[in-house]
């Protein structure tokens, strides 16, 4: 089985207040459950080498906030750039290692707050940027793992009028962030889910300061949305997990 582990940013609600924030993206990691303890594991191991203690003792954040720790700001004020760089470069590799499959899906809220506003279209029955950039990803992520299952089958099991399912996908999401238990009903009521075979019906919601690979998966999605407010400029740690063979889907959800 694949756990899917979220990672949110520019969580703001409706809001299009914060010009630094112009996109909601929503990413996953597909990680199978045969490789998610090797993947906590180096993960306490990794905190334990820059902090020298695990996360939540004394002394240490509950968790790692990617905006904390690339700005400098709450546990690591006093933290040099290249030792903030060093904490990130680390907590990437785990997955570039592994070329952990990312999906990501993005939708720009000021387009959303006009279409929402204006009644356009169809779009605008979505509540928040979050619910029809859930949507995407699920519809996105069904299509992926379905591919995954496909390439496990021989010939004459891919003849066959229904696939055998070699993986389920379970969608792990933060505890307390934008995800509504209604988004996956929704999604597999929906044309594009009714269909799915292979989506577990029910979000699992984990905190992430009990989540390694959530803290990772929200490290993802600050990155990816650092990289969509400015794709021109060079955006190293983006770049790393693009060229590394993490970031499989970028999906623009278009109102």
């Amino acid at each position: 089985m694949y756990l899917v582990y979220l990672g949110e940013s520019g969580n703001t609600g409706v809001s299009v207040a914060d010009s630094n924030q112009p996109h909601h993206v929503h990413v996953g990691l597909l990680i199978h459950e045969s490789q998610s303890i090797s993947i906590k594991g180096e993960f306490d191991a990794l905190c334990r080498r820059h902090f020298g203690r695990p996360l939540g003792e004394a002394g240490t954040p509950d968790e790692i906030r990617p905006s904390d720790v690339f700005q400098g700001r709450g546990a690591f004020t006093s933290w040099t750039v290249q030792k903030r760089h060093e904490l990130i470069q680390d907590c990437l590799s785990i997955l570039i290692r592994r070329e952990t499959p990312l999906i990501a899906a993005y939708v720009d809220k000021q387009a959303f707050a006009d279409a929402h506003t204006n009644g356009d279209g169809p779009n605008a029955v979505w509540q928040n940027p979050s619910e029809i950039a859930m949507g995407r990803f699920l519809f996105a992520l069904n299509m992926l793992v379905d591919e995954l299952n496909m390439s496990g089958l021989d010939s004459n099991q891919l003849m066959e009028s229904q696939w055998p399912v070699t993986d389920f996908a379970m969608v792990v999401a933060g505890d307390g962030r934008s995800v509504e238990p209604r988004f996956m009903t929704e999604f597999l009521k929906s044309d594009e889910g009714m269909d799915s075979t292979a989506l577990l019906g029910n979000f699992c919601f984990v905190g992430s300061q009990q989540s390694a690979c959530t803290q990772l998966a929200n490290l993802c999605a600050y990155f990816t949305r650092r990289w969509l407010q400015n794709p021109s400029s060079p955006q190293t740690y983006f770049e790393a997990l693009r060229d590394g063979k993490v970031v499989q889907v970028i999906y623009n959800v278009q109102v």
